[in-house]
């Protein structure tokens, strides 16, 4: 029995042992559990490997040993996990602050990098973006093409960065293995014998730097706040823009100038972008970013009403002036009075759709209930808290957070939640490129694609080391369903509250979308939003506009998406 013992409790410590070493470093509290856990296992196992001992000196000198080699023993497991197994993963790491977007990585192999001749980046018409400069012979400097021709800070939130201080941040981080060479280790082998610089791999992205710089622009006209223009049969990101945004050759080290001087530059231009009232220029807000979705969750809503329409009537409903949910509770009410002169009464789908009748929302909510609210928000990645992943997988190439149907256990089973919920406020946490895939998805048949940025990577020599293309993430929702849907968002612009989104000529192509006017504090001016999709009967761009404190998605953010799409248009032909 007492052998049997011993190897049990070995065996589970081994595997615990086991478990937590092949855990990814992001979650280092549960390596940290399963080495705790295994170690009265261990301790059980080396006390029954012993003969006993009689009470007295002799045990307590025996239990002493034990403690002693015990602790040796978990810190030599620790130790071999972070100096073996797991010793490039920690030194690749890099964290991001999502309150600020700042990040902190190994600034030692940053260091190392300088005499690296890191890959260029380029756009997808070809355009030189990012480079890499030998200087004094041996070092390499990052600089900026895209400075002869764009604002550098609409690009900063994709490149990112690259600091022998601060580390890299945005595509320089993620892609930091395939820029830097680190990846292909034949080649870098192949340069140290030989004795040649070490020449990462170039990146081709799918964004059109004259789109991405243009979006930019229009934002600038409204403030702070996110652009995001995605492709929808295959997921390609045109343009994602935040702002305000930075310059990244204010960060970039010179070695070959005076080192005081260069750090002097660097520190101030660090301090700058992140003092207090310089709007988080470092957070990527597009993706980085939560805030409540107004009225663009109405989209959610409905297509969870045409998917369940014995339990909806999507076509049975009435626009009251106001509606009382619960006891205590304040009732719901239109921003507009006497809504229903507009959507009629009773009214359908695709006029209280228009015309965003909040009491019609909230009455489909109630109907449908939390279970088959959050199913449909579930099928386009909005996620209830408890089925949330740690950072958002459907976009990969920068980190991105996961949007949420609330922040509370328990919260849908209120009915006044559940109401505000159903028009786009409650708890809602939901990203502009999340809000901008939900679109996307209606434009392709219901079918939502992974979102990327980077369509292909290339060696030095022109050979294809990864190419991307369209990847279905899942049928969201239904053709039949999509299509009527996007009849509902051209509604909502030919004649309901995002008439002027249709900034483009409606020969080249008409305009389906759903603005939003989100609530986010007593006494805060109101963030707009607006999603569209064009043409409406094949989408070619899905957008999504966030203008935080912009008061009024009808106005400001139907504006801004349409001048977007009428710049996209109108680069086609260029």
């Amino acid at each position: 029995m007492r052998h049997v013992a011993r190897i049990l409790a070995f065996a589970s410590a081994v595997a615990l042992i086991a478990y937590g070493m092949f855990q990814p470093v992001e979650q280092d509290s549960g390596w940290l559990l399963a080495l705790w856990l295994a170690a009265p296992l261990l301790l059980v196992a080396a006390r029954l490997s012993l003969p006993a001992q009689p009470r007295g000196i002799s045990r307590s000198i025996q239990n002493l040993g034990l403690l002693i080699a015990l602790g040796f023993v978990l810190l030599s497991v620790q130790l071999l996990r972070q100096q073996f197994v797991r010793a490039n993963d920690i030194a690749d790491t890099v964290h991001v602050d999502e309150a600020t977007g700042q990040t902190t990585s190994n600034v030692r192999q940053v260091i190392q990098s300088l005499r690296v001749q890191r890959g260029k980046m380029r756009d997808r018409n070809g355009l030189l973006l990012v480079d890499t400069e030998i200087v004094d012979g041996k070092y390499a400097v990052r600089r900026y093409p895209l400075m002869q021709q764009f604002d550098p800070s609409a690009f900063s939130n994709i490149v990112g960065f690259f600091s022998d201080r601060f580390g890299p941040s945005g595509l320089e981080a993620t892609y930091d293995s395939y820029l830097s060479g680190e990846r292909d280790s034949y080649n870098r082998l192949r340069d140290s014998l030989m004795g040649r610089a070490q020449v990462g791999d170039d990146l081709q992205l799918t964004i059109d730097a004259r789109l991405q710089a243009a979006s930019k622009a229009l934002l600038d006209q409204y403030g702070i706040g996110s652009v995001v223009v995605i492709e929808p049969k295959t997921g390609a990101i045109r343009a994602m823009v935040s702002n305000p945004g930075f310059d990244p050759s204010q960060l970039a080290f010179n070695p070959a100038a005076d080192r005081e001087a260069e750090n002097a530059r660097i520190q101030s231009y660090w301090r700058q972008i992140n003092g207090d009232d310089a709007g988080q220029p470092l957070l990527n807000r597009p993706t980085q970013s939560r805030y409540p979705p107004g009225s663009t969750f109405k989209t959610v809503t409905a297509v969870s009403a045409l998917e369940n329409p014995a339990q909806a009537k999507p076509d049975d409903i009435r626009c009251f002036n106001s509606l009382d949910t619960e006891a205590g509770a304040p009732p719901v009410v239109n921003a507009v009075p006497d809504l229903f002169n507009r959507t009629g009464d009773p009214s359908n789908l695709e006029r209280v759709y228009a015309f965003s009748c909040n009491v019609a929302f909230a009455q489909y909510a109630l109907r449908l209930g939390p279970d088959r609210l959050a199913s449909t928000a579930a099928d386009f990645d909005i996620f209830a808290p408890r089925d949330a992943p740690d950072t958002y997988g459907g976009f990969t190439d920068l980190p991105t957070v996961p949007s949420l149907l609330y922040k509370d256990a328990g919260f849908l089973n209120r009915p006044a939640a559940l109401a505000d919920t159903g028009f786009g406020q409650g708890q809602l946490q939901i990203t502009p490129l999340q809000m901008a895939m939900v679109a996307a998805a209606i434009g392709n048949d219901g079918w939502m694609m992974q979102p990327y940025l980077v369509e292909k990577i290339t060696r030095p020599d022109g050979s294809i080391v990864v190419a991307r293309g369209a990847r279905a993430i899942r049928h969201a929702v239904s053709s039949q369903i999509a299509a009527q849907m996007r009849k509902n968002m051209r509604a909502g612009v030919e004649y309901g509250f995002g008439t002027a989104a249709q900034q483009v000529s409606p020969s080249v192509a008409l305009v389906g979308g759903k603005s939003g006017t989100a609530e986010h504090g007593a006494g805060t001016v109101p963030h707009a939003w607006f999603i569209a999709i064009a043409p409406v009967d094949q989408p070619r761009y899905a957008v999504a506009v966030m203008v935080e404190n912009g008061r009024d998605g009808a106005g400001v953010g139907a504006r801004l998406a349409g001048d977007v799409l009428k710049a996209a248009f109108d680069l086609e032909g260029q």
